[in-house]
């Protein structure tokens, strides 16, 4: 059997050294010759609070840091530099100590065409601006005569043949124009036309009636010799004049029925139809020309913002040149790389774009860098309690708090070991103690649960199958078969098969013991 295998065996905590140091006369007893049987150490089983901790190795770093970098889009050089180890001051910051100041003579140079070339284009956006203004006018003029003549257009028709029909008839054009006059909505000028013309029809209709009726009477009167004949033949040429009058006005109204009513409504259609016509033909002139200046203005603005842009940026890389303290914090200068041989920044080195010139880590708030194995991750959650301690500092403790997990294993873990997959795990520590450094090893401890009112034993009195199957022994080598949970560096909960009080031993049999018992 082999022993239930610790959480982190490399890096126990002082709490496993004890228990070893414990263990340590029991082995040291057994290889020695068995004069007597020495004494098993034992462990009598505890009931109560067990801290779930993991514990990893890192470096201390700035929780929070920034990179000095060259935010000029062009590559300059140095001309002041503040020198690496410096510190930076909350009072520094205060008052704007300049960190970096980097040559800006060619770009002050560009200054005077930047504003030359912005007031060019003020000047073309001004007059982009005031044309679409006219253009908008001279669409509104047009547009407006256009409307009106389709409104006078279709006052002729209601005029002609009144509203209601008007309506009726004025997106559609009848195919039997004559018909119109015998519709009942029939109004206006045709519907007056008709009425005097029914009135002619009328009036010369009576006239014909009491003419034949006064020829009649007279030649009675004349049969009776009453009247001459003269007067007989004036009544009957009255009667025939009345009778040309009655088929003058029929005539009439014929006419008007066929040609002149269907003419007028002829030309006040097609008067209608052209204004709307043109109309339409105004407003697509008019959408195009306004395209085209709202065009104009659009290219005209893109330019003035170009020329305003690159007049700012032009500004604002100037500004950029003087670099000054922004937050506290102690400088460092980075490291060239390897195939560079640059050696350090230092005056009149050149700078490229977004390049960093040194980086700024306020060391009032460090961190703990730790990566933990893939076995322990689940295990850590952001918000956990944690106690750090440093190398640098023996026998002081401070208290963390876990404020960031990795999603992924760190990459570098798995180039040099592809079978090693670790994460990356910040522990920020709470205390501010000038004595905390960059790059400083420090070992956290991760209080990741903590059980309550649980049976727990020693890690090592627990001895564990090829099957998994877990055991402990009693003082009189018993072998109790057990369940156990979860564990710190030093005790292992136990959920069934010991009784609260019950002795084990410390640590179990060894299987050359158990060889030897069970050899004859």
């Amino acid at each position: 059997m082999s022993h239930l295998p610790t959480s982190n065996p490399e890096k126990r905590g002082a709490r496993t050294a004890l228990c070893a140091a414990v263990v340590l006369p029991a082995l040291l007893c057994a290889c020695g010759p068995r004069v007597a049987e020495a004494p098993e150490e034992t462990f009598q089983v505890k009931r109560g609070t067990l801290d779930v901790t993991v514990v990893a190795s890192g470096s201390l770093e700035a929780a929070d840091s920034i990179d000095i970098n060259s935010e000029v889009d062009q590559n300059l050089k140095i001309l002041e530099i503040v020198e690496e180890g410096t510190l930076i001051t909350p009072e520094d910051v205060e008052k704007g100590r300049i960190l970096v100041k980097l040559d800006s003579t060619n770009l002050e140079e560009q200054l005077y065409q930047r504003e030359s070339e912005l007031e060019s284009a003020r000047a073309s956006l001004t007059e982009a601006s005031e044309g679409l203004a006219i253009q908008k006018s001279e669409n509104e003029s047009s547009i407006r005569a256009a409307e009106l003549n389709v409104t006078y257009a279709r006052n002729d028709l209601r005029k002609l043949v009144g509203d209601t029909l008007a309506g009726e008839v004025i997106d559609h054009s009848p195919e039997n124009i004559g018909q119109l006059l015998d519709h009942a909505d029939l109004g206006g000028q045709s519907r007056q036309d008709l009425r005097n013309y029914g009135n002619e029809i009328e009036i010369a209709r009576i006239k014909v009636n009491r003419a034949r009726e006064k020829v009649d009477y007279t030649r009675k009167l004349y049969e009776r010799q009453f009247v001459s004949k003269n007067e007989l033949e004036t009544d009957e040429l009255d009667l025939r004049t009345q009778e040309n009058g009655l088929q003058s006005a029929e005539a009439k109204l014929e006419i008007f029925r066929r040609y002149d009513f269907v003419k007028d409504f002829q030309k006040t259609w097609a008067t209608l139809l052209e204004a709307q016509e043109k109309l339409a033909r105004e407003q697509a002139v008019a959408r195009s020309r306004l395209a085209q200046a709202e065009a104009k203005l659009r290219s005209r603005e893109s330019e003035f913002d170009r020329s305003k842009q690159r007049l700012s940026q032009l500004k604002d890389n100037i500004g950029k040149c003087t670099i000054q303290a922004r937050q506290p914090g102690l400088v460092v200068y980075p490291a060239s790389p390897p195939w560079q041989n640059t050696g350090p920044l230092r005056e009149g080195s050149e700078i490229r774009p977004r390049q960093t010139i040194f980086k700024l880590p306020d060391l009032s708030h460090m961190m703990v860098v730790v990566k933990i194995h893939e076995a322990q991750i689940d295990a850590v959650s952001v918000g956990q309690k944690a106690t750090v301690s440093v190398e640098a500092l023996p026998g002081r403790a401070f208290t963390g708090e876990v404020t960031k997990k990795a999603v992924m294993p760190s990459g570098q873990s798995r180039w040099l070991n592809p079978e090693l997959k670790e994460f990356e795990v910040n522990i920020r520590i709470a205390e501010e103690d000038t004595a905390l450094r960059p790059g400083i090893t420090a070992t956290v401890e991760i209080l990741a649960e903590r059980l309550e009112n649980v049976l727990h034993v020693p890690i090592q009195s627990v001895a564990t199958d090829e099957k998994g199957r877990h055991t402990v022994y009693r003082n009189d080598g018993t072998a109790v078969p057990v369940t156990v949970g979860k564990r710190n560096q030093v005790f292992v909960a136990v959920a069934e098969g010991l009784s609260e009080g019950e002795a084990i031993r410390l640590t179990p049999p060894s299987r050359a013991a158990e060889t030897h018992e069970e050899s004859p």
